[in-house]
């Protein structure tokens, strides 16, 4: 039986990576900007090949109709009441969110 796939967008620490790992995925890629980000992603999952830095710079068409499960963690620093509280309105974070049909 082949094992399903999973790709993360915006992947932090990696929880839907750990959930998807967990679940008996293979985890594809992840996609994360922050470097000790990365660095954790990298260590904890190694057998995940494929690392992306920033979102707006990738193009993820090789991965189209090859990943089973697409996940991400909301980028929500300028909305949430910890982090700049900037507002949904704000386009630093939570724009970058909205323009990833334009990737897949």
């Amino acid at each position: 039986m082949k094992k399903l796939t999973h790709g993360s967008l915006f992947s932090g620490i990696g929880g839907f990576d750990l959930a998807a790992q967990w679940s008996g995925f293979r985890n594809v890629f992840w996609c994360e900007n922050d470097k000790h980000c990365r660095e954790w992603l990298k260590s904890n999952f190694p057998k995940t090949t494929k690392h992306y830095g920033d979102i707006t710079t990738q193009n993820f068409e090789t991965h189209r109709g090859k990943i089973d499960i697409l996940s991400g963690g909301f980028p929500c620093q300028d909305i949430s009441v910890a982090g700049q509280n900037r507002g949904i309105a704000s386009d630093t974070q939570r724009g970058l969110f909205l323009t990833l049909s334009l990737k897949f």
